[in-house]
């Protein structure tokens, strides 16, 4: 079995791909097959493979001894080449279709994945455990209906962060339930003890059914122990489901998160139990905007050996809202000790390399899969790395200010919280990567010593805050913190009770005093105007300066100091909040929205600068975005065109569409200048790095007023550019 204490010591020099099979590689491949994947594979710098095929494990259940000989026949070749193979399903997910005779119709089509195992519909509807059950006698359970729960989601997409229902042709199996976990852990340790893996990943372990399950006999049992609460019967679940002013509701999700961590506990522990010390990366599409499922990422956290995010959009097109995904991941990483990551879906090799230079610039590790073993476009920025470990390994990010990230507002404040809490929350965000603002976050488990590393903490739309996060922020400005509240604040406390108005401004220690008024109209904040701002709270005292006024003096923004520090409370909003909403591919003529990044910097962009008041990363082509970071090799900038990623109307795009900035040949740009803080430090000189060309470069550089001049000579990059100050 393989020992991974000495594969973790070097986890940033991990290089992750992917391989997909179906029923032809189990039946079909031969040893040079496989050899030959493992070729490849290495040849493009792959150090550890994800495998991907039977995803939704239970519905293979007739074919599992063979899955599990074939993924030992393909770890061994992929070990004659120090790749390490990290097996990789959904847990607990399972084909159910509601209209099996179209599903099957469409599925079971010659080459489809289906078509490529024996019998399929017939062993994926009538298997049995080794124990003898049927998979539908541990379905979860849909407490509206006592039945089993569709494999169903609700999530958030587009610009407006609307509400959509997305259905997997199937349901999903209650992991409270004994039967489900005695066949689940046999195969997996099957798998474990043919095939000697490396590591694995425990996919899809969340509630379905709509937020509506499990409600079967074990989790009644179980949420009865550890809450004292009870389940209501089907006949009154509509006056329980969603109601967030019920104690017993807010402790069904909660308990719902925790079984999700769990599980994934129980596992650990029955892999201690033989031995088996896995490497297991994990990851999460979305975490800001929603958690319908109760999904296992976040209470499970401090298992993961790599913390990732799967960025399901078109590149080019969605990459702005990976961006505001990412700042999250580095930041749940750096809390666990482990590298940040992100997987993305490149078609082509200019999105590859598009993907990889984004995923660089955020400080973090990047994965990449296009569906198609052979389709490895990772050799180039593979090499690049290889040159400059050092460069790379373990970055620490110089941050403007640290976003304060609430899963309580998220999912325990209301039924629609995306809309009304997350998007202006995502908004600034977002708005603050494309407007030079570099971000960190902070979440409110954080201890006094984290916050304190960051001169400023931006609040947008926390509206949950309890007791001991508001004594924590107290305590962070009077030792010197600036505290940045934007929008709706602290309108419910950690029991889920509502906040009178009054302890908006008490809970930070502010003398200032809100009342309730509407305004609509322009705000007036340090010599500049927003025309459009409306609040639904004005400034009745004014303990500080009134930072921003209305058309007749009305105060919407203040800033107070307390102790060392000090706190600005802006109550108004001077935008709707416009995102860059992540594009999800829908084939050839997928609908895209225009760039809303001019917006973004023009209104949400520019509060936050203003608010800040100094800082920020600047570019001469505001196309080019620029990162900074400290590495054990000093001070690296990285510079990414985006340029053409996304037009400036409403269009259709598709995930084979040149990423221009990255295509081979594609024009270099001319002479750039950029500028960020220096920290106190003095620099002389920049070498230039680019997978784009041999060697180095050089720069010239300046300090003054505390700001580092970079400028980039005409012609030097076209698509990425890594800088290292000296």
């Amino acid at each position: 079995m393989q020992n991974n204490d000495a594969v973790l010591s070097t986890p940033w020099e991990e290089r992750f791909g992917w391989y997909h099979y179906d029923g032809r590689a189990i039946y079909e491949f031969t040893e040079k097959d496989l050899d030959d994947a493992a070729e490849l594979y290495s040849a493009n710098g792959v150090t550890a493979v994800i495998l991907f095929g039977a995803h939704f494990r239970f519905s293979f259940m007739a074919y599992w001894s063979d899955i599990e000989d074939f993924i030992a026949r393909f770890t061994r070749a992929f070990h004659k080449k120090g790749i390490k193979v990290i097996e990789h399903h959904s847990t607990h997910l399972t084909y159910r279709p509601v209209d099996p005779e179209t599903f099957w119709a469409k599925n079971l089509a010659p080459g489809t994945q289906f078509a490529s195992y024996p019998d399929f519909r017939k062993n994926c509807e009538t298997c049995l455990t080794p124990s003898g059950v049927h998979p539908d006698e541990f379905a979860q359970i849909d407490g509206s209906t006592g039945k089993p729960c569709l494999s169903s989601y609700i999530h958030t997409e587009g610009k407006d962060v609307h509400w959509i229902f997305k259905h997997y042709d199937g349901n999903a199996h209650c992991f409270n339930h004994p039967v489900y976990e005695e066949a689940y852990w046999g195969h997996v340790r099957r798998i474990i003890e043919k095939a000697h893996i490396d590591g694995i990943m425990n996919d899809d372990v969340q509630w379905f059914g709509g937020g509506n399950s499990c409600a079967c006999e074990y989790c009644r049992a179980k949420f009865r122990e550890e809450t004292g609460y009870e389940l209501p019967d089907k006949e009154h679940w509509g006056e329980f489901f969603e109601h967030y002013e019920r104690p017993d509701y807010i402790a069904w999700k909660k308990f719902k998160k925790k079984q999700s961590g769990d599980f994934h506990s129980r596992m650990d522990e029955r892999y201690k139990s033989i031995g088996f010390r896995p490497m297991r990366p994990a990851y999460c599409a979305e975490v800001l905007p929603f958690d319908t499922t109760c999904y296992g990422f976040e209470p499970a956290q401090k298992l993961w050996d790599f913390i990732f995010q799967e960025c399901c959009g078109i590149i080019k097109d969605s990459f702005v809202c990976f961006a505001g995904e990412a700042i999250h991941r580095f930041a749940m990483a750096k809390r666990n000790g482990k590298p940040p990551m992100a997987m993305m879906y490149p078609q082509t090799a200019d999105s590859a390399y598009a993907a990889w230079a984004l995923c660089r610039s955020w400080g973090q590790l990047y994965t990449g899969t296009g569906g198609d073993p052979r389709s490895v476009f990772d050799r180039p920025m593979r090499d690049f790395e290889k040159k400059h470990v050092s460069l790379f390994r373990d970055p620490r990010k110089r941050a403007d200010a640290a976003f304060w990230f609430s899963p309580e507002t998220r999912d325990y404040s209301d039924k629609d919280a995306p809309q009304k809490y997350m998007k202006p929350f995502m908004a600034y965000l977002e708005s603050a990567y494309v407007s030079g603002v570099c971000c960190d976050m902070v979440f409110g488990t954080d201890g006094a010593e984290t916050l304190s590393a960051f001169p400023v903490i931006i609040m947008p739309y926390v509206y949950s805050v309890s007791d001991a996060e508001a004594q924590k922020l107290r305590y962070y400005v009077y030792n010197g913190g600036r505290l940045i509240v934007l929008g709706e604040f602290a309108g419910r406390d950690e029991n889920c009770g509502e906040r009178g108005i009054e302890e908006k401004t008490r809970l930070l220690g502010m003398r200032s005093k809100l009342k309730r008024a509407d305004y609509s109209g322009r705000e007036y904040i340090r010599r500049e105007t927003f025309e459009n701002a409306f609040s639904r709270y004005v400034f009745d005292t004014v303990c500080g300066e009134a930072v921003a006024r209305g058309e007749n003096g009305e105060v919407l923004c203040v800033e107070e100091k307390i102790g060392k520090g000090s706190v600005i409370y802006h109550a108004s909003d001077i935008s709707d909040h416009p995102i860059q909403p992540a594009v999800w591919p829908r084939g050839e003529k997928t609908p895209c929205d225009r760039s809303y990044i001019g917006d973004m910097r023009a209104y949400d962009g520019a509060l936050l600068k203003l608010l800040i008041g100094g800082g920020f990363t600047t570019c001469s082509d505001e196309n080019v975005l620029v990162s900074a970071f400290e590495t054990e090799c000093g001070t690296v900038l990285h510079f990414v065109n985006t340029k053409g990623f996304i037009q400036d109307h409403d269009t259709f795009t598709n995930s084979r569409l040149p990423v221009p900035p990255f295509v081979k040949g594609a024009e270099k740009l001319g002479g750039i200048a950029a500028s960020v803080s220096f920290g106190g430090r003095t620099y002389t000189r920049a070498r230039l790095y680019s997978p784009e060309f041999e060697g180095e470069k050089s720069a010239d550089i300046r300090c003054e007023n505390g700001r580092i001049y970079i400028e980039i000579p005409k012609g030097t990059f076209a698509g990425y550019l890594l800088a290292v100050l000296e």
